[in-house]
């Protein structure tokens, strides 16, 4: 049976062990276009969302990954989310998403955000990896204009889900969050705009 003493020292130490079993996000990510001189401040981890696809024989799970950056042209600063819309089978065959389907609507706690997707994309996406892009080769890509308030506003929600009402599969269907970058889009906002 461990002493007062021990037991004591234990629970002194449980604040450290706990802080070092979680990691704080990185910094964000600085990336120069060196051919545009168009420098981009991505997150250093994205939102993830996932659905298993309504159609059971294609044995497949559609996601939809949302990058928040910030681009600077030459002083010219405008926030954007780049959003991938992705699948992955797991023994079926996969489709290509539609590509006309880039309406997104954001729930934050409740508040949905409707964005409508740019005519292009402004950001350069040679640097793929280190703006997120799946490895999957059939992915639709769009990017939507956006500011620090709505970034804020779904960086501190608790419940968060995207739905893609343009979609012909499911449109109803949400994405739920998969892999959460709520940590890394507040420390985004945080050192690009101040809190």
């Amino acid at each position: 049976m461990p002493s007062c003493f021990a037991l004591a020292r234990s629970l002194l130490l449980l604040p450290v062990l706990l802080a070092a079993c979680s990691t704080p996000p990185t910094t964000s990510r600085a990336i120069l276009d060196e051919r545009s001189g168009v420098t981009i401040n991505a997150v250093s981890t994205p939102l993830v969302f996932g659905r298993i696809h309504p159609d059971v024989k294609l044995a497949a799970r559609d996601y939809v990954t949302l990058v928040a950056a910030e681009q600077d042209n030459a002083g010219k600063y405008t926030q954007l989310f780049l959003m991938y819309r992705w699948s992955r089978s797991f023994g079926g065959e996969v489709r290509q998403p539609e590509q006309n389907a880039g309406t997104l609507v954001v729930v934050a706690d409740g508040r949905e955000i409707v964005m409508r997707p740019l005519d292009r994309i402004p950001i350069d996406l040679a640097h793929t990896r280190d703006l997120f892009m799946p490895a999957s080769e059939l992915t639709a890509k769009y990017a939507y204009l956006t500011n620090f308030e709505t970034m804020r506003a779904i960086a501190s929600s608790h419940e968060l889900i995207v739905k893609l009402p343009q979609e012909r599969d499911a449109p109803e269907t949400p994405f739920a969050l998969w892999d959460d970058g709520r940590a890394a889009l507040a420390q985004l906002v945080n050192q690009l705009n101040g809190s």
